[in-house]
């Protein structure tokens, strides 16, 4: 990529009262930090968050839809949605103002690779370029994933990380011993959890594009799904058929308007449920196969 190469932004102008829930709702759509601007004596703000620009299109599909669901419910009325360029020069002094080290489950840490000199830090590092895919840790949907996650996954277990975005999940299971698949039905997605992998000098068995679980995995100790409802929904009995007897599935991604939803869908699937968890507006679940 040459040095005059853009990257994506897309931003909301809201009322400064509304900027956190903004804020909120882009996290959510892209997977990565966002980022709010005030002005001074302004009664506004831009809310934005920045990807590389193969992202953009799907990520402002995702943020119109939430945007909707939300001014149904009579939220952010007034929230113009528009998109822009970053050029890569200005790309670090955009990141760096706000992604720093920062915890994403008990003795795990994600570090942009700015930071990955630091010391000081008791627990395991992964390395994550920041916005490049779905995943950097700083999302509740992924801080729920991650700690469920190595709750469950020991030592040689196999894992596989259904819509693996950046592989932050699957590089998390991989750092305590795992052997990881992953899988993701964006290109860039899987090209970022390929670099992530190599930036942390961590093996993945196998890491490929794919809608559904691939059908060259083996059966899972344990799968975790951090997607979107309508994803979690439709393959609940796929990924139930991907998990050993005794599997553990983690998920995580849904709202409290999508729980009961979900909970039928794996009910009909055949997964038993074991515990319910909350970060926010997120839940998260974990189920096994019997």
């Amino acid at each position: 990529m040459s040095a005059a190469a853009s990257f994506g932004r897309v931003t909301l102008e809201v009322a400064a009262h509304d900027a956190e829930r903004a804020a909120a709702l882009l996290s959510a759509a892209s997977g990565v930090a966002a980022a709010a601007e005030q002005r001074e004596g302004s009664d506004t703000a831009s809310v934005s968050v920045y990807m590389a620009p193969a992202v953009t299109a799907s990520t402002v599909r995702r943020v119109h839809a939430a945007l909707h669901a939300l001014q149904k419910d009579d939220e952010l009325r007034h929230a113009p949605l528009t998109g822009g360029r970053v050029r890569r020069r200005e790309w670090a002094t955009v990141w760096r103002a706000f992604f720093k080290t920062h915890l994403l489950a008990p003795r795990m840490y994600v570090v942009p690779p700015w930071e990955r000199a630091a010391k000081g830090r008791n627990g395991d590092t992964l390395v994550i370029e920041p916005g490049m895919a779905f995943g950097t840790g700083l999302h509740a949907t992924t801080k729920l994933a991650a700690r469920l996650l190595l709750q469950h996954v020991r030592s040689d277990d196999i894992v596989i990380d259904a819509g693996c975005g950046s592989g932050i999940l699957a590089l998390a299971a991989a750092r305590r011993g795992a052997r990881v698949y992953a899988y993701d039905a964006d290109a860039d997605a899987i090209d970022a959890a390929m670099r992530n992998f190599a930036a942390n000098r961590v093996k993945a068995e196998r890491i490929t594009r794919a809608t559904r679980v691939p059908a060259q995995f083996p059966n899972a100790h344990v799968i975790v799904a951090n997607i979107d409802l309508p994803t979690l929904s439709a393959h609940a009995r796929d990924l139930r058929a991907a998990l050993a007897r005794g599997g553990v599935l983690v998920t995580s991604g849904v709202t409290a308007r999508g729980r009961l939803e979900v909970l039928a869908c794996f009910a009909g699937a055949g997964l038993e449920f074991i515990s319910e968890h909350r970060l926010g507006e997120w839940f998260a679940y974990v189920h096994v196969r019997s």
